[in-house]
């Protein structure tokens, strides 16, 4: 039975070996607790940033493609402007634009999910009406459904697969995809599971309630939209007008990086319109 199941002689044996070992994989930020303390908190929400863009890279992969990012550009700047300052500015610039780079694709990641699960719900939904069972409606959606959210799908059917419990599967789905939608599609499940109900009208009703809450975030985002233009042009104004002068008029801004005084006030600027950017942003925000 195990040579058999090892070299494929069984097909059926076969698909259950390459189910268990596409399921088999090292514990996550996901699997873990609520960290208690503030630097655990900032390791999880890094962990978390980076298993949600979507690019399969570990987070120490991660970690070390920003640190040589940051010491790259840190480095060619201290060989061409031979300042101190300006390395550290340079290393701070080049560890920063690789997190930008990984929130905009986990925001775009997120928004695509978003916009997707009304489409999910209403296969579900059919699926259920059909006679199917919500094991078979589960897969159902994740072969149907395209994009991050049909893979998420995809792997919750395998697991199923495997024997979890829909309780299991659902709560791993709530931490895999932080979407409210997806912790109210859990609970409901779990509760017709239990109690019965008329699932496909749940189900459609739910449809409807995530499309008028992204009518709302479209409508949001129009509404905030000067709002958003005047922090992107805020953010730009300054490094922009810094090049032009080092770029035009060098001996004005060579004084205000040889003078420690003036490298104190050029670090703190810097680290002021990035903690305003973040806070504007922060406050545009409309959660998923």
């Amino acid at each position: 039975m195990v040579f058999r199941d090892l070299f494929g002689r069984d097909p059926r044996a076969r698909r259950r070996v390459v189910s268990a070992k596409e399921l088999r994989r090292a514990r996550t930020v996901f699997d873990e607790e609520p960290a208690d303390s503030v630097t655990g908190r900032l390791d999880q929400a890094f962990d978390c940033l980076v298993l949600e863009t979507g690019f399969g890279m570990t987070p120490t992969t991660a970690f070390l493609m920003i640190l040589a990012c940051g010491l790259g550009i840190g480095g060619v700047c201290f060989l061409y402007f031979d300042n101190l300052a300006i390395s550290l500015i340079g290393i701070a610039v080049g560890m920063v634009t690789p997190i930008g780079v990984m929130m905009f694709y986990r925001s775009r990641r997120m928004r695509q999910m978003h916009e997707t699960l009304p489409i999910l719900l209403d296969l579900l939904a059919r699926a259920v009406r059909a006679g199917q069972s919500i094991d078979q409606a589960i897969a159902f959606v994740g072969e149907e459904t395209r994009g991050p959210l049909g893979q998420e799908f995809s792997l919750a059917s395998k697991q199923i697969d495997m024997g979890l419990s829909i309780s299991a599967v659902m709560q791993s789905l709530a931490k895999r995809v932080r979407l409210m939608e997806i912790r109210m599609l859990g609970s409901t499940l779990l509760v017709h599971r239990q109690a019965g109900g008329n699932l496909p009208t749940t189900l459609e009703r739910m449809s409807q309630v995530v499309k008028d809450r992204l009518n709302y975030r479209r409508q949001m985002r129009a509404a905030t939209g000067a709002g958003r233009s005047s922090t992107v042009l805020i953010a730009v104004i300054a490094p922009l007008l810094y090049v032009i002068m080092f770029m035009w008029q060098p001996q004005h801004v060579q004084v205000l990086l040889d003078d420690p005084i003036g490298q104190g006030m050029l670090m703190a600027a810097v680290l002021l319109e990035v903690v305003g950017i973040l806070w504007v942003s922060r406050l545009l925000k409309t959660d998923y």
